[in-house]
């Protein structure tokens, strides 16, 4: 792994156990969801899991996250849409399910926001 993606690790916006819909097979699979300000990262486990995502999507490359329900016809299901790929993703409830898109839109538009550093400083901490 790079080392700009090692460094995305040092701050963790939202991070746990979701369900990801495989790209080609549309099986549903438990990942370990990690949202930094860069990146969201997918793994198959918990521990030790930084050296090996089973997916990265980069926030500036996202366009829209909102609900799936009605798409995958899954319970609390959401999506992520990129200029190549749409990634689907089934949350634990209703209220993980916001959780998880208000974190994740908050990250995509973060970026493109203009904040000083003592306002950056204060917001994270």
């Amino acid at each position: 792994m790079e080392r700009s993606d090692t460094e995305n690790f040092e701050t963790i916006l939202k991070e746990g156990w979701i369900e990801k819909r495989s790209r080609f097979i549309k099986e549903w699979r438990r990942r370990w969801l990690v949202l930094t300000p860069k990146y969201l990262f997918s793994f198959k486990q918990q521990q030790g899991y930084r050296d090996n995502p089973t997916e990265r999507i980069r926030l500036q490359d996202c366009s829209t996250v909102k609900s799936a329900e009605e798409e995958t016809k899954k319970d609390f299901s959401f999506r992520i849409d990129t200029r190549d790929r749409v990634f689907y993703f089934s949350a634990l409830d209703p209220s993980d399910k916001e959780a998880w898109i208000g974190s994740i839109g908050r990250a995509m538009v973060r970026p493109t926001v203009m904040r000083s550093k003592s306002e950056e400083d204060a917001l994270n901490g």
